[in-house]
């Protein structure tokens, strides 16, 4: 009687992982068929807004660095407000 339960155990134990194992390689497959439509990749290359650097200078305080529109902004942010620091605009690169 044991060993049937034992057995048992065992075999819905490989079962349970085998599933697991499945529906991580069918999310896997969907990752790699969903970056491969024209859709995603057109969502992608549409972004406006790069950040090129940041740091923290407390634990209120930091400074961004970002990109938009060909213009390079340097913005000090704080818990309850941002100030624009700088604003120049970026050398196209064609």
């Amino acid at each position: 009687m044991e060993t049937e339960q034992i057995i048992t155990t065992i075999l819905g134990l490989l079962f349970v992982l085998g599933l697991a194992l499945a529906v991580i390689a069918l999310l896997k497959w969907l990752q790699i068929q969903s970056s491969n439509l024209n859709f995603c990749k057109k969502i992608k290359s549409t972004r406006r807004i790069n950040i090129v650097e940041q740091r923290r200078l407390d634990a209120h305080n930091s400074i961004v660095m970002f990109e938009a529109d060909n213009q390079r902004y340097l913005v000090l942010a704080g818990s309850n407000s941002a100030i624009l620091l700088n604003q120049t605009k970026v050398k196209d690169a064609n």
